[in-house]
């Protein structure tokens, strides 16, 4: 149990209680005798438990009369004023405000370690996300979903997991082929000679600057590609120019990666066969029409369960197996987390039953799937596919509102909800644009604190000084390890993006009501004191969110 998560302290206080009751007979024997309480943080109370409702009946007596018992046994703890019972039933508990303005330095010594509680059991986890194709710029959706795996492992990384951050790389197959083609036609355009559109090829000026700039830099060394192996020189050419547009990119965006993981050199490596004859002695392989199936799996359908077509080539659905099969049995991950793109939800129970197949426990493959992301500006709404060559490009928003904005937007939505990326809101300095009120807290806090160094009173902080409206303040405070540990668990950063939103907005309106340097010298060191807290807890949760915290705006 962490020092930090007051939840986890009150529940084993309202567990106690619940034992006590049922060991002294206030409570007869029940077949699930568990409790638990959440975060109310109102004029009722500042947490609650509603679980003597769910104990009603396997005890056989009334849910209120549970819920006086177990708070008739609660034992006296410093942090609680009061527990009470409301309604049919429901224990509520309120802080003793002494013991709240006193987490004040607790917090404040804590420093960037007051947050996300560590796990008892840590696990090797691979978070794979991002994972765009190499053929073109990265999108705003692409960056939706780097943006998210990014704040992820960084939330798993802070509750003590071995995490891994992981690019997968598609620079084979027919759209690698396709690439190479369109990027082919207009290299050779550079140098004055005709060659054919490829069908299905990708749009776009990236695709003709990209055959521009190979024309430039290798002359006409490409003209005439005859061989197979000739072509695919070429592509992994093409690949990797756009391999660095994709980092400089991430670059600037600052998401970095443990590993760049090449399914063109799984594959050289003979891992799709490996994968195949795994799933083939187990059974879950058949062949007819000249190809190979996938068999079995609840959810999954026939038509798209081919490993290899009938011309000889793997499917992705294969080279997905393959990649999964070496995540699992040959780097011997606990946990997979993948966050894939809309238009892969269907994918998802194939990948599932692919696992199961292969022996490996389904549930340590955990997948969310990303919405689609409009962009909308002055223009109207934007939301176009990458082969159209019609789509806004990461760098365009990254150029327009800069990184921080960028990353706020982008977690501010459940990742399995659509959203619109207000380029117009994004840019705008003022209360409106949350990611600047949140940063501006932070640099406020930090413009208060330079302005008391520069006129130092004798004065040291008596916390007594402080009332209801500090105490209000900080039970905010109180509350972020809890939602670091939600988000990290529910895989759901937006938790807190909006959380971080919420204090900016306590924090700036308490400044606007109270004085914190004044002539009072011991009440403006605790309200200084108080500050650091909030200053402290804004940066805690911007650096789980990847993004900077401001001393000056």
């Amino acid at each position: 149990m962490s020092d930090f998560v007051l939840r986890e302290r009150l529940a084993a206080l309202l567990r106690h209680a619940l034992d006590a009751a049922l060991a002294d007979g206030a409570l007869p024997p029940m077949p699930t005798a568990q409790i638990g309480l959440d975060r109310r943080g109102d004029e009722l109370a500042d947490y609650a438990s509603a679980d003597a409702l769910r104990l009603a009946r396997g005890a056989k007596m009334p849910p209120r009369a549970i819920a006086e018992a177990i708070a008739a046994h609660v034992a006296a703890d410093p942090a609680i004023a009061e527990v009470t019972v409301a309604g049919p039933g429901f224990v509520n508990i309120r802080l003793d405000d002494a013991w709240v303005l006193n987490q004040i330095e607790a917090i404040v010594n804590a420093g960037p370690a007051f947050g996300p509680a560590p796990v008892a059991d840590p696990q090797r986890v691979q978070v794979e996300y991002l994972s765009a194709n190499p053929t073109g710029p990265l999108t705003v959706g692409a960056g939706r979903i780097g943006v998210v795996g990014d704040a992820i492992a960084r939330m798993l990384d802070a509750r003590g997991h071995d995490v891994t951050r992981e690019y997968y790389v598609n620079d084979a197959g027919r759209q690698i082929e396709l690439l190479g083609q369109t990027v082919h036609h207009h290299y050779a355009a550079a140098l004055g000679v005709t060659r054919p559109f490829p069908e299905d090829g990708y749009r776009g000026d990236y695709v003709a600057e990209w055959g521009q700039a190979i024309a430039a830099e290798d002359g006409d060394r490409w003209l005439d590609v005859q061989r197979r192996e000739d072509a695919e020189a070429f592509e992994q050419r093409s690949v990797a120019i756009a391999l660095a547009s994709i980092r400089d990119d991430l670059a600037d965006l600052e998401l970095d990666f443990d590993e760049w993981y090449s399914e063109r050199e799984m594959r050289e490596r003979g891992e799709v066969e490996a994968a195949l004859s795994t799933l083939t002695d187990a059974g879950h392989v058949t062949h007819r029409e000249g190809a190979t199936w996938f068999v079995g799996g609840e959810g999954t359908e026939d038509r798209e369960n081919v490993l290899v077509r009938s011309r000889g080539d793997p499917t992705y659905f294969a080279t997905d197996i393959a990649y999964h099969h070496d995540k699992f049995r040959e780097r011997k991950f606990d946990l997979v987390i993948n966050i894939w793109g809309a238009d892969h939800q269907g994918h998802v129970p194939r990948m599932k039953a692919a696992m199961e197949a292969l022996g490996i426990d389904p549930t340590r493959l955990e997948i969310l799937v990303a919405q689609m992301v409009g962009v909308r500006s002055g223009d109207g709404l934007a939301r176009a596919g990458k082969r159209s060559g019609r789509f806004v490009t990461l760098r365009e928003v990254l150029d327009e509102v800069g990184p921080a904005a960028t990353r706020y937007f982008f977690l501010s939505k459940a990742i399995d909800s659509q959203m619109e990326f207000d380029l117009e809101l994004a840019k705008r300095e003022d209360p409106e644009n949350p990611i600047y009120y949140i940063q501006m807290a932070h640099a406020r806090c930090a413009g208060i604190q330079r302005s008391a160094a520069e006129s130092p009173s004798n004065g040291s902080p008596d916390l007594s000084r402080l009332g209801t409206p500090e105490a209000a303040l900080v039970r905010q405070l109180l509350a972020y390890p809890e939602v670091t540990v939600d988000a990290s668990d529910s895989r759901e950063p937006h938790r807190i993006a909006h959380y971080l939103l919420e204090l900016a907005r306590a924090f700036h309106s308490y400044y606007n009501d109270h004085r914190v340097v004044s002539d009072d010298a011991g009440l403006t060191a605790a309200r200084l004191r108080l500050v650091a807290a909030v200053r402290q807890v804004v940066a805690n949760g911007l650096a789980l969110l990847g993004i900077d915290a401001p001393e000056r705006m």
